[in-house]
């Protein structure tokens, strides 16, 4: 699907109710270019993982602990973080869910992002709007 369609379909839909039939173009634009909405990671690379380690945590670990901690950090760049998954549950379950270790890694899955990056389109201008707007579809 174009980007032209994929707008056109957001602006006449409205699915969000954002009111975009009473918006101009620059309204439409800044309001789907204004990081309001969360994408949450379904996967992380292990060097983030690692960086949300708590030291202190770690170092309290067991030698069997330690080890799976450092096996599943080096995964790679796409361990699977969704709720159930494997590494998930195992990282709960040796740190501890309510964990400084576990606190900072659900941090980072959550990022601020945009309707525009949301919907895939980018950086959205008002003469994008515009022409979104006489698209017929």
């Amino acid at each position: 699907m174009s980007t032209l369609q994929i707008l056109h379909d957001e602006i006449v839909n409205d699915p969000l109710t954002r009111g975009y039939s009473g918006m101009t173009n620059a309204e439409i634009a800044t309001s789907l270019n204004t990081p309001n909405r969360t994408r949450t990671a379904t996967h992380l690379n292990g060097p983030v993982i690692y960086e949300q380690v708590d030291v202190a945590e770690f170092i309290a670990l067991t030698a069997e602990e330690k080890a799976e901690v450092w096996d599943i950090i080096h995964l790679g760049e796409n361990i699977d973080v969704r709720p159930g998954s494997k590494a998930r549950s195992r990282f709960i379950t040796i740190f501890g869910s309510g964990s400084a270790t576990i606190t900072a890694i659900a941090s980072v899955l959550n990022t601020s992002i945009s309707r525009a990056a949301e919907l895939g389109i980018g950086e959205v201008s008002e003469g994008l709007v515009f022409e979104a707007r006489a698209f017929g579809g």
